[in-house]
């Protein structure tokens, strides 16, 4: 599977104005069942997670069932934020949804410790799967890069 990556802007504003503090928050990962999801201007704009799920212009996104599906959110574990000479990196371990059956297109990785709705969790950034995953009644793992889930250098 190819992934494609993309950080929201509002993940560096709210690390400044230490509303975020990834040592604590409670980090938080969902994933997309159908629609599209463009990276343009609009949805770089994005700062919450009802604004994701709104979509970014071609309509809203409808988030993997809960019902009979063994989805549920995950929250993200063994989170850790480490610095590197200039290199800081976010990374937890894999998310697995166990005996699951569903198909994804998108992941949604958010902070959760803002209010705890959607509409004041934060958002972190996604992933585009690059095409549809589907598992039937086995393990679904969300398998993160060894450089970590967020790698940025600083300059």
């Amino acid at each position: 599977m190819a992934v494609t990556a993309h950080a929201f802007p509002s993940l560096s504003l709210n690390g400044l104005q230490k509303t975020l503090n990834a040592s604590t928050d409670s980090l938080q990962i969902l994933l997309i069942a159908s629609g599209t999801y463009t990276w343009n201007s609009t949805s770089q704009a994005h700062t919450h997670v009802s604004d994701f799920l709104a979509g970014s212009g071609t309509g809203a996104l409808t988030e993997v069932s809960t019902s009979g599906t063994n989805y549920t959110r995950r929250t993200l574990g063994s989170v850790t934020l480490t610095d590197s000479g200039l290199v800081t990196t976010l990374t937890c371990a894999n998310p697995t949804w166990s005996s699951a059956s569903f198909g994804t297109v998108y992941a949604c990785f958010f902070d959760n410790s803002v209010g705890g709705t959607d509409s004041t969790n934060q958002l972190l950034c996604y992933w585009d799967f690059g095409s549809p995953q589907s598992v039937l009644t086995t393990a679904f793992t969300v398998s993160l890069n060894a450089a970590g889930l967020l790698t940025w250098t600083s300059s």
